[in-house]
């Protein structure tokens, strides 16, 4: 069988059997897979720390053409997050917002543009970034990736250009115009609005805003995927508890 190598980021893994370890991981080609580490658990593992949570390594697998699940044959570490993991905060963060890529990534496709955005906000957070500016440019950037928020532009109501303050319609799950505007639907500040725009903008590393507008903003990332999931994500609670 004909080894594949690619970058890969780790999300998680999951103990199997007495030896072994599942692994699921995303790369910029193949979108997120599954492959079996064996002899992962052992003691004296080939793979050393190189499939701890949300390490980038270089990754070897091979592949039956009819199997979903891969072989894992070899992981050289390229960047550990450990050391933002001494912090909680950053910690809990990058847990969520693996646990967040890992619900909206594509499996077995191209995801060239989501796995740029977890390797570029796991960076920011071990460059000592506000672990909450980071978590809402990921929240706004993987509902983008996914098509799942709203255009900051048009109404979804009527296509009409949207101006200020924006207005957010629930039950539409979009942004309307005044015109359009029903009693679901709530204002956005001109503060959480100008930080939509600076999201959609700037790299991550450039972004900042004061914490009731990141509040702000979480609140509507919260709102759209929520509606779209119908539930929230298992680490929502925890993140809330250290934020």
């Amino acid at each position: 069988m004909k080894i594949e190598r690619t970058e890969a980021i780790i999300l998680h893994t999951v103990p199997a059997r007495e030896r072994d370890k599942m692994v699921v991981f995303l790369t910029p080609d193949h979108g997120k897979r599954k492959g079996w580490a064996y002899g992962a658990r052992a003691i004296k593992s080939r793979f050393g720390a190189a499939l701890e949570p949300l390490a980038k390594v270089r990754i070897g697998y091979s592949e039956r053409e009819s199997d979903e699940v891969v072989r894992i044959e070899s992981v050289d570490l390229v960047r550990s997050l450990f050391p933002a993991q001494q912090n909680l905060v950053s910690s809990v963060s990058a847990t969520y917002i693996a646990e967040m890529v890992d619900t909206f990534a594509p499996a077995n496709d191209p995801a060239e543009l989501i796995y740029r955005l977890l390797d570029r906000t796991t960076g920011a957070l071990l460059e000592g970034a506000l672990p909450m500016a980071v978590v809402a440019y990921a929240e706004i950037w993987t509902l983008r990736l996914a098509g799942i928020f709203p255009s900051l532009r048009a109404c979804i109501e009527c296509g009409g250009p949207l101006a200020r303050p924006l207005r957010f319609d629930s039950r539409r799950e979009g942004f309307v115009c005044g015109d359009c505007a029903g009693r679901d639907a709530f204002v956005i500040s001109n503060d959480a609005a100008d930080a939509l725009d600076a999201i959609v903008r700037l790299p991550v590393s450039e972004f900042s805003a004061p914490i009731e507008v990141l509040l702000e903003v979480r609140s509507l990332a919260g709102t759209v995927r929520r509606n779209f999931l119908g539930h929230e994500l298992k680490s929502f609670e925890v993140l809330a508890s250290v934020f």
